[in-house]
């Protein structure tokens, strides 16, 4: 168990804002539009284009993840000063306009995701690049029901003091709802880590919850789910009950991780829903870890994702004033798991979880999962890109919200 005060963070995550950055930088191909002398009596000379994300990477598509995730996030962050509209937009426009303090009216309608959105704003600048991004209204039904990638087309129109600009149309990739971003590769091949975005996998209103916790409860590993009420062995008994439920289901570790699409601007992962993992008994490394932040969340238990170059484990504080902390090696459930016998055992006596063949193994995912971090903890310290510790609490508060079920 480790002391969390000697964890030098436990979650680098920014604010929405913060995901996407760069967002004021124009393309070069936007320079100064020129002006005659009585061009502010003239009616105005406008460029724009149309943009997917934000302005700093070049790419085709949108992911349904992303966009749920931070559909109720409010940012508290001034923005910067060129940019309008949403902080959290999908899509919008850069505009220049020859003449200050024209009113400008940007639409964008999405085929099949949704319908036609609008914002209105006044450029205060003349010949300086504005970002206008209206607040794209999805269907989020139908965003959280896209289990392949599909391609569709956006229409984007421009309005200046009331008179059309002209349209655009770009075409768009959706990708699969289970495809998660991770990291953004920028213009100029930067690398933006956008990796809290896993958070919204942690879905501790899953009503699959329910049915699992039942299960521990009928077999017997506790007698009841007290959360931080208890010692901190309490607490580990109630992972321990999650585990023992998850050996019962026959989960095993699964390495299928790739998405529905492939980008060179962009890194992403499949990953399963909590309901998908128990019912296909199959988890990756991702999967297993935000199954079981799910329910230790649920239980007011405080959970870590913790995430280091290909992989990921889970953490998670076993007093409620976060002054230790295990980790568990969620990979390990199908090694070797148990067998026909073991899987249907009910434990006779309060302790009798304690000598099972189900204990020896999650006891050993413990020793593994303390193992990573210690091994890791230098890069942790040093903030390492690549290694990050999502403390699932701290993301909801910076607005990534679960990723409900329809």
């Amino acid at each position: 168990m480790k002391k969390a005060s000697e964890l030098v963070s436990t979650l680098r995550v920014a604010p929405a804002i913060l995901l996407f950055l760069s967002l004021a930088s124009a393309p070069s191909a936007f320079g100064q539009i020129g002006q005659d002398a009585g061009a502010q009596s003239a009616a105005p000379k406008v460029k724009w284009q149309a943009v997917i994300e934000n302005t700093s990477v070049d790419v085709d598509e949108v992911f349904p993840a992303e966009i749920l995730a931070l559909a109720g996030t409010h940012v508290q962050q001034k923005a910067p000063p060129r940019y309008l509209g949403d902080p959290n937009g999908a899509l919008g426009v850069i505009l220049v306009s020859s003449i200050a303090d024209v009113n400008v009216r940007v639409s964008i309608k999405v085929d099949r995701l949704a319908d036609e959105s609008s914002f209105e704003a006044t450029i205060p600048e003349a010949n300086q690049p504005y970002e206008i991004w209206p607040t794209i209204r999805f269907d989020t039904r139908a965003l959280a029901r896209i289990r392949e990638s599909f391609p569709t087309t956006a229409l984007f129109s421009v309005s200046v003091n009331g008179v059309p600009a002209g349209e655009q149309s770009r075409a768009i990739q959706v990708r699969s709802v289970n495809d998660v971003p991770f990291a953004y590769v920028t213009k100029d091949r930067h690398v933006l880590d956008v990796s809290p975005l896993f958070a919204a996998f942690v879905d501790e209103n899953n009503p699959y919850i329910d049915r699992i916790l039942h299960e521990a409860l009928r077999v017997n590993v506790v007698q009841r789910f007290i959360g931080y009420q208890g010692s901190p062995q309490d607490v580990i008994r109630e992972v321990f009950a999650i585990w023992n439920v998850m050996q019962r289901q026959g989960v095993k570790y699964s390495s299928i991780t790739t998405p529905s699409g492939e980008s060179r601007s962009v890194m992403s992962q499949h990953v399963r829903f909590l309901d998908e993992a128990v019912q296909n008994s199959q988890a990756n490394c991702v999967d297993g870890t935000v199954l079981f932040a799910s329910i230790l969340y649920k239980l007011g238990i405080y959970p870590l994702l913790v995430k280091v170059p290909g992989h990921m484990f889970l953490g998670f504080y076993t007093d409620s004033q976060r002054q230790q902390i295990s980790f568990l090696e969620t990979t390990m459930l199908g090694e070797p798991g148990l067998n026909s016998s073991q899987r249907s055992w009910t434990f006779k006596t309060v302790d009798g979880y304690l000598s099972s063949e189900s204990y020896r193994q999650f006891v050993s995912a413990l020793d593994e999962g303390q193992a990573k971090f210690q091994k890791t903890a230098p890069q942790f310290q040093a903030k390492t890109p690549g290694y990050l510790f999502i403390d699932v609490q701290a993301a909801r508060r910076a607005g990534i919200s679960a990723i409900g079920r329809f």
